[in-house]
């Protein structure tokens, strides 16, 4: 049987969206030494300057639990992020992006953005899911 039409737009966005993440996760990598999660936690917390608890910050991205705090130990680590402890739960943090962490993300942003517009501009597919 031949896939529908709707399950050709759904193999064409997750091709598109492939592709997007393969060039955008290489040039975050290579550029800023982060990876998309990252890049996705970092996008959360750019938002607010307000202290978040992990938690928080795991359930408006993508990423669990573990993986957002294994990736925010790595960004407390290189400085982009600050953590302290809650209060009122001592075995809960509270987290938030550094004035580095905040430069470096909104350096990263505009190279993601700028990416996102060469595909659209390159690829008919892209540009249907981007524009």
């Amino acid at each position: 049987m031949a896939n529908t039409p709707l399950a050709d737009r759904w193999l064409s966005l997750v091709r598109v969206c492939a592709l997007m993440n393969q060039r955008i996760e290489h040039t975050l990598s290579d550029e800023f030494d982060l990876c998309v999660s990252a890049y996705e936690i970092m996008e959360v917390l750019w938002a607010e300057q307000e202290w978040h608890r992990p938690g928080e910050v795991a359930s408006r991205t993508s990423r669990s639990q573990p993986q957002v705090s294994r990736l925010v130990a790595q960004m407390v680590e290189a400085g982009y992020v600050d953590r302290k402890p809650s209060p009122g739960d001592g075995r809960g943090s509270q987290i938030r992006l550094t004035a580095e962490g905040r430069e470096v993300f909104q350096r990263a942003a505009t190279t993601v953005d700028g990416h996102l517009k060469q595909l659209a501009d390159e690829r008919p597919e892209a540009r249907a899911w981007l524009t």
